[in-house]
């Protein structure tokens, strides 16, 4: 089966078994529990106003379950996103009911859709920030890796150089030169000419990777910036180093306590991440069905009952297409309801734009539901 589901709703006459048939081959259909006789309906002007603001509110809580959604594969790449437990196809097509104690029908629509919005983006807000505290953990751990990879150019050296490399006084330093491994022979014959106080046979190999050698020269202060200078034009690189003899424990003591934040942060961000996907997704659900029940109105309008009523006049599905069979499932749908008064099918109706509108527009009303937004990328 696809992952994205369809919330569509048809003319509340439309024939059921009818629908049954359009979509046994290429699917599957469930009842979409909108509480369409209990919700509001409120002005024409109303519907059509919040119809356009839903769009947005639709996109921003499907963004905010999305970041969720890839947040807990990262954490947890083994298990699959739940909503309490259970994952999110079957719990949107046959475990969904609208929530009365958190979102109560009476309720006029807007106000009730920017409050789920506002929980949504205060929510997303709280996503961002432990997304930045657990992105900062990552940053300051790549840079202690750094420091024990890479070439000796750009590595640590605080695990290379010891106390005993370094000679500094009042009038003698020690610099650490990076020379290419094609160049250190050459660089052990001319290095002590490189300036006119360098300490004779001072010059040490202190490590060497594939590329570089790290050579320690002692030298008169009063020559440095002769050495650097001639260190620049001959392409050796000189490194900046203090030597500390605490500095190389310090790192360790940092990376081990990173490391144990970073896991302490992935811990509490996934358990975050459980329990408020569930509950953000649940409010999309709700912002999906108040969509399906403002644009069945504006489309079906109102019919009478006896007991209630006028009452919206539509019925509404969640609908699963099979792999592979979403445009079949289409144009079967676009089939059954692209019909004029006459009863004759529309010419050019299966999919065509309405000026005006966002998107495409098709016989019925419908709108997406993405249950695994990493499979879709």
């Amino acid at each position: 089966m696809e992952t994205q589901i369809w919330a569509i709703a048809v003319k509340g006459t439309a024939s059921q078994s009818e629908l049954d048939k359009a979509v046994s081959e290429f699917g599957t259909m469930h009842p979409f529990k909108v509480p369409g006789a209990q919700l509001r309906v409120g002005t024409l002007d109303s519907l059509m106003a919040l119809s356009d603001d839903l769009v947005k509110m639709d996109l921003l809580a499907e963004t905010t379950v999305n970041k969720m959604y890839k947040t807990l594969q990262d954490l947890k790449p083994d298990e699959e996103p739940t909503i309490n437990g259970v994952p999110a196809v079957p719990y949107t097509m046959m475990r969904w009911e609208w929530e009365e104690a958190k979102f109560q029908l009476k309720t006029p629509l807007r106000e009730m859709c920017e409050n789920i919005t506002q929980r949504i983006t205060s929510l997303d807000d709280e996503l961002k920030l432990k997304m930045g505290e657990l992105n900062a953990l990552k940053g300051s751990l790549q840079g202690a890796e750094r420091k024990l990879q890479g070439n000796l150019m750009v590595r640590g050296l605080a695990d290379i150089i010891q106390e005993y490399h370094v000679h500094e006084s009042e009038y003698m330093t020690t610099v650490f030169v990076v020379v290419p491994k094609i160049s250190m022979k050459d660089f052990e014959g001319y290095y002590e000419k490189m300036a006119t106080y360098v300490v004779p046979r001072s010059g040490k190999l202190l490590h060497e990777d594939t590329e570089y050698g790290l050579y320690s020269v002692t030298l008169f202060k009063k020559s440095l910036e002769q050495f650097k200078a001639q260190a620049r034009e001959k392409r050796l690189t000189l490194r900046d180093f203090t030597y500390s003899p605490t500095a190389l424990h310090e790192e360790e003591t940092k990376k081990h306590q990173d490391t144990a934040a970073l896991n302490d942060c992935k811990t509490k961000l996934s358990t975050w991440c459980q329990i408020n996907y569930a509950e953000c997704y649940s409010m999309l659900l709700h912002l999906k069905a108040v969509r399906v029940f403002v644009e069945s109105v504006l489309r079906y309008g109102l019919a009478a009952t006896y007991s209630q009523g006028m009452v919206p006049n539509f019925k509404a599905f969640l609908v699963q297409p099979k792999r592979g069979k979403s445009e079949m499932l289409r144009k079967s749908l676009s089939a059954l309801y692209a019909v004029g008064a006459s009863g004759q099918m529309m010419e050019g109706e299966e999919e065509t734009v309405v000026p005006g509108a966002t998107g495409e527009f098709y016989p019925y009303v419908y709108t997406s539901i993405e249950t695994a937004p990493n499979l879709n990328l």
